[in-house]
Formats: structure tokens, C-alpha cells, sequence
């Protein structure tokens, strides 16, 4: 006997040997028990997952002598004919191959016929959607009206292609993917059904590869027994037949880019295309890969993992546990671009090469900058502290001897020098509450701004949709003396023009100042220029500054030769 495909050999015969789809199931079993039989199905879903299968059960179950709990016998002399489709009352038509209207027209006649010998005739109409708008049509009007003894199952794996008038006329299911568990069980059956030793990990594997579909599944399962003569089901036949890359490798791929080592990276990307595996399949399982471990690090959960098995997800745990969600996601990013353009480029390999190792150059600059910023940030707090620890002594003095109060002597310094004291001083005064907003310092109104940018964008929408969208493409750069200074991409010409107009300036000052509740100068520039200096406080300002501090009669104005 020549050989049978495993998708035909294990064919679902009755509805409880139709995996993964419940809802479906058990509502044609009821209407099978309850005689309440519609006269036009439609069974869509993607390939694989049982349309076919279940059609041709539904047609033997409602002609069937002999049904048990709406499952068909299969025993009987209907059943049977129906199985070696003999039987003339069940009609089996590919729309893909007889798609017009003459096709159609020539059924319509024939649905005129009663049944030979069952109960129901019965037309399997698969890929329905194939049909041509003239065919739908034709189809209509036998679908409005049948007679009582025909029954219309529709099949398709696009649904949306089919005329809202015919989907009206049906009752519809969606046959959805089918879990991949259930898949690997039900290989499992199949293997120990026909005595063929297998690998659970080459199992699991092909059932991921499978995309919930098991007809997909059963086929890859038939590849690798004839690679193996029907021995073995082995985890490294799966790989080879499949050109996938083995997770062991793909985890220290990963491991490579999370510890942003460029050079063995470039290693063992190189050992796996030598080995001649596509680079999309290598990008799509690094994904994944690296998906998983944003499962984890986010759920702390491993059920949803997808084609690992459970001792390569502690793996995936240990190394999600190096990397951030942020930089998980931006990888992720990265990487779902470069799959593209390697789709599209002549030379996949030059790209994929390139954007790997860019990407990890860009992480090392971004830990570097950081590392710097953390830098000033502890020099900024450390230079502070003496400042405060001044201030607090001296308003310590005022409080605790009324009769002999300190003296506050201003010597003439250079002007550098008082300059840096007296900004250091007021950087480390608290910020004044709203009410008193004419006291508030560079710093307070940057934080304001970068805090509520969203806030003063919509305003100015509201007030200039055109102002709002040239500003959106700047960014603030310092406020100095109550001067907000906003800075532009140079190849952003136009906006910088526009924006220094004096009428849009004046706008966006206004706007601006109102978030504030504080008058803002506004200046614009191009990105690289030299930002306006800062000008120097007079010493006379220093003086009335302390003297609204700390009172007139403590606070004396010395000038020095």
C-alpha cells in the first residue's frame, strides 16, 4: 500500500477527535441532538485547524442512522458511503479551482434534486471566498431560499472577503489557532500510535513552528520520520529540516547583546550564517528570545513562553535579570527593523552586521553618558553642601543673639568669584510656593517647563496650531536671568525663522509666561551654536539680596581698594 500523509492517516472521524475547538463542537453536537439543523454554515480560521475536518463530520453526523450523542457512527451504510465519498448526496467543490458563475449556476440547478438516500444534501463549498462577485450572486438567491432537505457548509480562511449578504445567511464559527500543548499531545499519540521513539523537546518544537495549526504540524512531524526512517523524532533532526537555529545558540546570541560584547556577537553570527541559516529566521528567533524575557521580567511568569522548554526558561530568567525592561524593548525594536531591512536588501548579511553592531555601540554611549551625568550630579551635591551649612549658621546667629547681631561684611571680589557664591547660594534655597512666583529661580522655571511641555504645547495649539507646530520640533536647552533659551535641529531652517519672528516669538512669550505666572523671556537657536552667556549679578544686587535675607542693620556694604 503506498504511503499515506499523517494529516490524512489521523483525520478527525467524529467531533470529540476535533482538537482545540470546544465552542464549535459542542454547539453543532447540540444541534445535531435537539434536530435544530441551520441550512447554510460557515466555518472560517486559519489553515490547519480542523474547517474541512469538521464540515465533513457535521455532513455524515446529520445523515447518520446511528448517531451517539451527535457524533457520527461511522459504521453505518451512509456513514460509510459518505467515507469512501460515494455517497452522491454529499457534494465536496474547491471555489478556488470553480469560482464562476457557470459553476454555480450549475449547482443551483442541481440543489433542485432531492437527496438519493440521506436525509440531508449536503454541499461542502471550500475557499469560498475564491468565488467571483458574479458566483455570490448566483449563490444568493439558493442561500435566501434552500429547500428544506439542503444544507449549504462554507469554508474559508478569509472571511472578510466574503459579501455581507452570504455572511448574513450563515451561521458562523471561527475555528481559532490551536494551543501548542494540545498540538504535542497529540503527537505524542501519533508517535506512540505507530512505535516511532521521539524527543518531547523536538515535539515542542515543531508544535511552536506549527503556528496553531496541526495539519502544519503533523506534516513537519511526517518530514523528520522520513528523514529518520521512522526511528526517531530528535530534536536536532527538527532543526536541520526546519533551518532553525538551536536555542542554546540563539541564548548566547542574546547573552552577547545583553552583556553588548560586539566581538563575539560578530562571532557567532558568522558561525551560524556559515552554517547556512537564513537571517530572518535567526532575527525572528532572537525576538522571540529576547520577547520571552520581557515576559518574564514584566509578568514574573513563564507561561507564556513560546518555543523553549521549561530548563530554557531559567535560562531566559537568569539573563532577564541583567537588563532592564526599557533596553529589553528597545532591543526588540531594533531588531524587528533590521528583520525588515534584511528582507528587503540585497545583501541581508552587510545589514544585519551593521545594525547589530551600531545598536550595541549606541548602548555603551548611552551607559557612558549616564555614567557621566551620575558624575556631575554627585559633584553638583557635594559642592552644595557647604553653602547650605553657611546660610544655615548665619540665620542660627541672627536668631539666638538679638542684642549683638552678626555683621555681614561684602568685600569687593572679583566679579568671577561672586558670581559662582551667589549662584551656588540661591540654587540651594527652597523653591517659592506659586503665590510668590516673582521669586523663582532658572531652575524652577526649567523643571516647570520640561514638567509641563505637553501643557504649554496643547495651549498653544489652541491659540496657534501653526506656532504649535513649529515649536514641538524644539527643545530647551537653559534658562538663564528668567530667559528661556529653546534650541533647533540645524536641518530644521524653517522653523527657526519662523519661530524667530517677532509676532510668533512675542505669542509663545505670552503663552509661556501665563504657564509660568511669571514674565519668561523666550530665544531661539540653532543646535551647536554658542548659547547666550549668562550675565553676572552686580555686586549691589548680591547686597540687597542678603540684606532682604538677613535685615538691614546685620548686612554692611564694604568697598575695597
Amino acid at each position: 500500500m503506498s504511503h499515506q500523509a499523517l494529516y490524512r492517516k489521523f483525520r478527525p472521524k467524529t467531533f470529540d477527535d476535533v482538537l482545540g475547538q470546544e465552542h464549535v463542537i459542542r454547539t453543532l453536537k447540540n444541534q445535531i441532538k435537539t434536530d435544530n439543523i441551520a441550512h447554510a454554515y460557515l466555518f472560517s480560521g486559519i489553515r490547519g485547524t480542523g474547517k474541512t475536518s469538521t464540515a465533513k463530520i457535521f455532513s455524515r453526523a446529520v445523515n447518520c442512522l446511528n448517531n451517539h450523542d451527535g457524533n457520527p457512527c461511522n459504521e453505518c451504510e451512509i456513514c460509510k458511503s459518505i467515507l469512501d465519498e460515494t455517497n452522491m448526496d454529499v457534494i465536496e467543490m474547491d471555489a478556488a479551482s470553480n469560482n464562476g458563475v457557470e459553476d454555480i449556476r450549475e449547482l443551483r440547478d442541481k440543489v433542485n434534486f432531492l437527496p438519493v438516500k440521506s436525509k440531508y444534501k449536503v454541499y461542502i463549498i471550500d475557499e469560498v471566498h475564491m468565488l467571483s462577485k458574479g458566483a455570490f450572486n448566483a449563490l444568493l438567491k439558493t442561500l435566501e431560499e434552500p429547500p428544506e432537505y439542503l444544507l449549504f457548509i462554507l469554508a474559508t480562511t478569509e472571511p472578510q472577503k466574503i459579501p455581507a449578504t452570504i455572511l448574513s445567511r450563515c451561521q458562523r464559527f471561527d475555528l481559532k489557532r490551536i494551543n501548542t500543548s494540545v498540538i504535542v499531545e497529540s503527537m505524542k499519540k501519533i508517535c506512540e500510535e505507530i512505535g516511532v521513539e521521539y524527543d518531547e523537546k523536538a515535539l515542542k518544537l515543531i508544535a511552536s513552528n506549527s503556528e496553531g495549526a496541526m495539519r502544519d504540524a503533523q506534516s513537519i512531524l511526517d518530514r523528520c520520520l522520513s528523514f529518520n526512517n521512522n526511528e526517531k523524532v530528535d530534536y536536532e533532526t527538527v532543526i536541520d529540516l526546519l533551518g532553525t537555529v538551536n536555542y542554546q545558540v540563539i541564548l548566547e546570541a542574546a547573552n552577547c547583546i545583553v552583556s553588548r560584547d560586539i566581538k563575539n556577537t560578530m562571532i557567532l553570527v558568522d558561525n551560524i550564517l556559515n552554517e547556512g541559516k537564513e537571517v530572518s529566521i535567526f532575527l525572528d528567533e532572537l525576538i522571540i528570545c529576547f520577547r520571552n524575557m520581557l515576559i518574564i521580567k514584566t509578568t514574573n511568569s513563564t507561561d507564556n513562553l513560546m518555543r523553549i522548554s521549561e530548563e530554557e526558561s531559567e535560562d531566559i530568567k537568569r539573563l532577564s535579570s541583567k537588563i532592564s525592561v526599557d533596553e529589553i524593548v528597545r532591543i526588540i525594536e531594533e531588531l524587528s527593523v533590521t528583520q525588515l531591512e534584511c528582507k528587503r536588501a540585497l545583501n541581508s548579511r552587510v545589514i544585519l552586521e551593521t545594525r547589530l553592531i551600531k545598536m550595541l555601540h549606541s548602548i555603551n554611549n548611552a551607559d557612558e553618558i549616564m555614567n557621566k551625568i551620575q558624575e556631575l550630579e554627585n559633584s553638583f551635591k557635594n559642592n552644595s553642601i557647604p553653602v547650605k551649612q553657611a546660610t544655615a549658621d548665619i540665620k542660627r546667629a541672627s536668631i539666638k543673639d538679638d542684642e549683638k547681631k552678626p555683621s555681614i561684611v561684602i568685600n569687593k571680589m572679583p566679579e568671577q568669584t561672586i558670581s559662582e557664591s551667589y549662584e551656588t547660594q540661591k540654587s540651594t534655597e527652597p523653591e517659592q510656593s506659586s503665590g510668590n512666583s516673582e521669586n523663582k529661580s532658572d531652575e524652577a522655571i526649567y523643571n516647570a517647563i520640561m514638567n509641563g511641555w505637553q501643557t504649554i504645547l496643547k495651549k498653544i495649539r489652541s491659540e496657534n496650531a501653526g506656532l504649535q507646530a513649529i515649536i514641538r520640533e524644539s527643545q530647551l536647552c537653559e534658562v538663564s536671568n528668567k530667559k528661556a533659551v529653546f534650541e533647533f535641529d540645524p536641518k530644521f531652517t524653517f522653523h527657526i525663522s519662523a519661530a524667530n519672528q517677532p509676532k510668533n516669538r512675542q505669542k509663545f512669550k505670552e503663552v509661556l509666561s501665563s504657564f509660568l505666572n511669571e514674565e519668561c523671556e523666550v530665544e531661539f537657536i540653532i543646535k551647536g551654536e554658542e548659547k547666550p552667556k549668562s550675565s553676572l549679578p552686580a555686586m549691589e544686587d548680591v547686597y540687597e539680596d542678603l540684606k532682604n535675607e538677613f535685615g538691614e542693620e546685620i548686612v554692611e556694604f564694604k568697598q575695597e581698594d
